[in-house]
């Protein structure tokens, strides 16, 4: 079963980091908040915004006493002793990134894939399990996933802050009854051919030997289409954005 996007805008020559810019301004927005202290598992809180049918997100940045809320619904929160406040988008830029990332799920979602892992940890595993490849003898279904994070960084020039997303290529490997298989359980099982073939659908293997363009080719065939595929995303609070479409470019310092 075929899967997988067009080819994205070309790269000039240079070395280029899975990092792509989000361009968020600082600008104030409207949020819920209560302190830490009060939900110190948010597995309970969120359970009962699940259960209530609301459209609210809860986070509480690393090393923050509040506990912030935020979404179409985030009134709801009132009746949970959440008071509504103002904060800056650059100010709480842990919270900014949880925005970010739940956004991006979002868009994702849309497309069908499904996340995995914490998101709390401003990391998440995507993968839509309705497009995968599969190998010659029928035995291994290869599914290509994409491990996202949102990170935050001092701009020294502007003396703001730059948010970016990381991209990176994860893969997903089961049986046709849908057992999850690692390299050691398919040459066990299906031989050291069955693996080679995996391997080459990667693009880890090439007929000469190991594929040295790998992390350039993922970039360009995998990583820069799926971007271009999410493009435009809308964080909980209504702000929209544009995700820029190429990656930054890495530009090595010249010796004196």
């Amino acid at each position: 079963m075929g899967g997988g996007f067009r080819m994205a805008i070309p790269l000039d020559p240079g070395f280029y980091a899975n990092l792509f810019e989000i361009p968020i301004n600082p600008i104030d927005i409207q949020v819920m908040v209560i302190e830490r202290s009060k939900y110190p598992d948010l597995r309970v809180l969120r359970s009962e915004i699940e259960e209530a049918g609301k459209k609210v997100f809860v986070y509480a940045p690393e090393r923050s006493e509040s506990l912030y809320g935020f979404g179409n619904d985030m009134q709801w929160l009132s009746s949970k002793g959440f008071k509504q406040d103002n904060v800056n988008l650059h100010n709480e830029p842990r919270l900014t990134g949880n925005m970010i990332l739940e956004a991006f799920i979002k868009k994702a979602q849309d497309l069908g894939f499904l996340p995995f892992f914490s998101k709390d940890k401003g990391r998440c595993r995507l993968f839509n399990w309705k497009e995968f490849k599969t190998t010659s003898d029928n035995k291994v279904k290869m599914f290509l996933g994409y491990d996202i994070r949102i990170i935050f960084l001092k701009d020294q020039v502007e003396n703001g802050l730059v948010f970016g997303l990381i991209l990176d290529i994860n893969y997903s490997l089961k049986d046709f009854n849908d057992n999850p298989l690692n390299f050691h359980d398919i040459t066990t099982k299906f031989g050291s051919s069955t693996l080679r073939e995996i391997r080459q659908i990667q693009r880890d293997l090439i007929p000469t030997g190991i594929n040295k363009e790998i992390s350039r080719q993922r970039l360009i065939e995998d990583i820069m289409p799926f971007v271009e595929k999410i493009s435009e995303i809308e964080l909980p609070c209504g702000l929209k954005t544009q995700i820029t479409p190429n990656p930054a470019r890495i530009v090595l310092g010249e010796e004196e």
